[in-house]
């Protein structure tokens, strides 16, 4: 009887670690993309790549969680937010030397103004 009851209990704690909840992965990958957006990811042509691909890869685990392979799903979930996180940078590079030309360009029409 003793013997029984340990292998159900291993059993129990066995399916119990199996079971990984991917909640987390998903609204920090949910909120990369997010963020990539905000930073201006749309705008900008090598950004604008990295976030379609961090959308596709949350598509993908979004479907893999629907049909239970969890595992793979959160392989797809790190690499949606690496992705997305790769996009953020990119656009606030961009977003930085467009600000900076635009700022050279107006010190240089300032230079022009006061005959330097």
């Amino acid at each position: 009887m003793r013997r029984i009851v340990v292998v159900i209990a291993l059993g129990a704690a066995a399916v119990g670690c199996s079971t990984i909840d991917p909640g987390p992965k998903l609204k920090a990958a949910t909120s990369a993309i997010d963020a990539a957006k905000a930073a201006g990811a749309a705008n900008f042509g090598s950004s604008s790549d990295l976030l379609a691909r961090a959308e596709k890869y949350l598509a993908t685990a979004q479907d893999l969680i629907k049909k239970g392979d969890v595992e793979t799903a959160l392989r797809q979930l790190s690499l949606a937010s690496a992705s997305a996180d790769e996009a953020k940078l990119a656009a606030t590079e961009a977003s930085s030397l467009a600000k900076a030309k635009d700022l050279d360009a107006k010190i240089a029409e300032l230079k022009t103004k006061l005959g330097k």
